[in-house]
């Protein structure tokens, strides 16, 4: 399905390295997800709501990607040598090329957000009115006192300044330069906190 200024798609990052956790968190198996990973559970959700999605991960992720292509044509696979340098260099990545109407950012090692979320931003994003970003808050405090969650949605006119992100803190300056036009969408899907730092997360329940 090809990209269009009407669109509404989603941009998922992916090309982490996982140090926190020991192990290429993005191939780990869920518990009870009967073989699933990570990455494909998380993309399995995404893809069932989003009608373009997009991945970045990095050049050498040669089995990630033999796992994601399953996914196609549905899915497009960016690859981004640059993403040692920080996870801003991987958002600039995603967001080349786009011409959608708002672009949904959200992480690949957080797979317990449910579709039903995920569509809930999506009608938000099509009522808006003006050009917004949209931040999905969970209505009790999450992880670390933080209710703020993935993914975030960007209308299109934020897209340039997305596509020259770099460096660790990713789209917080973008985010900080715009903090009039954000709007907070209550969710009660703890999805939207949790992603997988360590072993144990793999074993959380929503």
């Amino acid at each position: 399905m090809p990209d269009n200024a009407t669109a509404t798609g989603a941009v998922l990052l992916g090309a982490g390295f996982s140090r926190r956790f020991g192990a290429d968190k993005r191939l780990q198996p869920l518990s009870g997800g009967r073989g699933v990973t990570v990455a494909e559970q998380t993309c399995a959700t995404y893809s069932s709501v989003f009608p373009h999605l997009r991945v970045v991960i990095r050049p050498e992720d040669h089995i990630l990607r033999s796992k994601l292509q399953q996914f196609a044509p549905d899915m497009f696979i960016v690859t981004c040598a640059d993403a040692h340098l920080g996870m801003g260099h991987s958002l600039a990545a995603g967001m080349q090329g786009i011409s959608w109407q708002w672009a949904f950012v959200g992480l690949l090692d957080m797979p317990f957000i449910r579709a039903a979320t995920l569509q809930a931003l999506i009608d938000c994003a099509a009522h808006q009115q003006h050009p917004a970003i949209l931040r999905p808050r969970h209505t009790q405090t999450g992880k670390d006192g933080i209710p703020f969650g993935h993914p975030i949605g960007w209308h299109n006119i934020y897209f340039a300044e997305l596509r020259a992100c770099h460096g660790d803190a990713g789209a917080r300056e973008v985010l900080q330069r715009h903090t009039e036009e954000v709007i907070e969408v209550a969710v009660e899907d703890a999805g939207v906190l949790q992603d997988i730092d360590t072993p144990a997360d793999l074993h959380r329940q929503v």
